[in-house]
This record gives C-alpha cells, sequence and structure tokens, in this order.
C-alpha cells in the first residue's frame, strides 16, 4: 500500500511540478514559478522515499547535506513566495527579498554542515530550518493576513482545502504515508485551480459571448475578449487582476487598448457598443 501511494504521489507532483513550469513558461508569472518550486521539493521528497522504500536509504553524509540543502531551498523559497502571492504583498518588498536571503542562507549552511562531523543528524537541522520553519511561517501569515486571501483568487477554494486538511488529518491515525497523501492532496488542488483560472475562460463558464463580427472589426485578442466578459459579468478592476494573476496597471492598460480600439472612453460606453 505505502509503494502505491508513494508511486501515486511521484506521479502527481511531477506532473503538477510540470504544469506550473509551462505555465510561468508562457505566462511569466511568479506565482507559477513559486508553485513549481514547491511542487519540486515534492517530487524529490517522493522519489526519494521510493527508492529508499525499494532499495534502501542512500548513506553518505555529503548527499544528505547536499539532497536536503537544495531541499530546502527548492521548498523554503517557493513556499514563503507563495503566501507572499497570495497575499498581494508587492514584489519589490523587503520581506520577500529576506525571505530568499534565508533560503539561500539554508543551502549555504546545509553546505557548511558537510564539514561539521561534530553534528550528527544533519538532516534533522535541515527539516526544522527548511521545512518545518518556512511552513509554520507561511501558515502564520495566512491566518493573520486571512482577509485578504478572503477576498482574493481562492476565496472560492476555501471549502476544498477544507476538506483536504480533515481528510489528511483523518489518515494521520489510519496510514504511516499521510505526507504523501498530502502532496497528492496538494497536486489535484494546483489542477483545479489551473483549470478554474486558465482552461475554463469566462467564454466557458458563462453564456455571454462576443460575436465574431465584433471580435474581427476590432481586432479584439483572446485576453481582451476574456476581459471584456469579465466586465461584463461585473468584475470591478481589483476582481479581475486576482483572477488572472495580474497587477491592476496591467488590466488598466488592457482596458484602455480595448477602448482606443473600440472607440470609446469608458466601460459604460462599450457596454453601449456591444448592446449594438
Amino acid at each position: 500500500m505505502e509503494a502505491i501511494i508513494l508511486f501515486v504521489a511521484c506521479l502527481f507532483s511531477f506532473a503538477a511540478g510540470l504544469i506550473s513550469f509551462l505555465f510561468f513558461f508562457k505566462y511569466k508569472k511568479q506565482f507559477f514559478f513559486h508553485i513549481f518550486l514547491i511542487m519540486a521539493s515534492f517530487f524529490l521528497i517522493c522519489t526519494n522515499s521510493f527508492y529508499a522504500l525499494l532499495n534502501g536509504a542512500i548513506g553518505g553524509r555529503i548527499f544528505i547535506c547536499i539532497f536536503g540543502g537544495v531541499l530546502s531551498l527548492l521548498f523554503s523559497y517557493g513556499l514563503t513566495g507563495f503566501i507572499m502571492d497570495i497575499i498581494h504583498t508587492s514584489s519589490e518588498a523587503v520581506i520577500r527579498k529576506v525571505l530568499s536571503l534565508y533560503s539561500i542562507a539554508v543551502l549555504v549552511f546545509a553546505i557548511v554542515l558537510v564539514f561539521v562531523p561534530a553534528v550528527k543528524h544533519p538532516s534533522v537541522l535541515l527539516n526544522i530550518f527548511g521545512i518545518w520553519i518556512p511552513a509554520f511561517f507561511a501558515v502564520l501569515i495566512g491566518i493573520i493576513f486571512f482577509k485578504r486571501i478572503d477576498k482574493g483568487s481562492f476565496r472560492k477554494e476555501k471549502w476544498i482545502i477544507t476538506v483536504l486538511a480533515v481528510l489528511n488529518l483523518a489518515l494521520a491515525f489510519v496510514i504511516k504515508a499521510v505526507p504523501f497523501v498530502f502532496i497528492i492532496s496538494v497536486s489535484v488542488l494546483i489542477y483545479h485551480i489551473f483549470y478554474r483560472y486558465y482552461f475554463s475562460s469566462p467564454m466557458a463558464r458563462t453564456e455571454k459571448t462576443l460575436t465574431q463580427e465584433f471580435i474581427n472589426d476590432f481586432s479584439i485578442t483572446k485576453r481582451e475578449q476574456e476581459i471584456i466578459l469579465s466586465l461584463l459579468e461585473g468584475k470591478s478592476n481589483k476582481e479581475l487582476a486576482d483572477s488572472l494573476f495580474v497587477s491592476e496597471k496591467t488590466i488598466e492598460s488592457h482596458l484602455a487598448n480595448i477602448y482606443r480600439k473600440v472607440g470609446v472612453k469608458n466601460r459604460l460606453e462599450l457596454f453601449s457598443r456591444l448592446q449594438k
């Protein structure tokens, strides 16, 4: 049973990581890069555990320290960056730079441990500094700034997160491979978020459509079509920015281009033109 769970966790984390990387490559958003780092760290955990289950654990102080250092770097940088994203912290904020330096410091610490044999269990220290402390920080920030998350892109995912949390807590008393069930759960959540916000466009989610004549006459791009349809749904610029993972300035720039193409000055005139 444990081998099956580990194998599925390897597949799911790899697939979620690959999707994250492809979205980062396409949209150039740090949000996807941070998810990619988290899923990459999960994949390393799963594959190492799966290999250890089949062939025995890989020994050697050098391997433990370097592997733990890389894992800590990926996880701590990815998770702290992710929590900064979902509470809408500026990319230039000092806290982001401090957290980046912390992740690098953990990697340097891991390399130093290679040459300090007096420390008998380096993996324990790396787990504390590279995984548990960043995880505690992410949870604490999420609680403190819960209202920002509640008003942001993931407010409709709260029930899914709650169900997954209860599921993993329940399984903690049933099976030993709980961390890997958690990884599978997170992967499923990642699939859901990507599908909800990118694979399911406003055209697919609503009955509102733009005529092909309107699209052709004003050279409306696919992104501009999504924005116009979202306006028809009554979304504000802030809600548009949250759902598309961009800044409000980017939305304002898109709207300016749309108004210029259509020959209107505001969304009311745009709605009037659409009705005609």
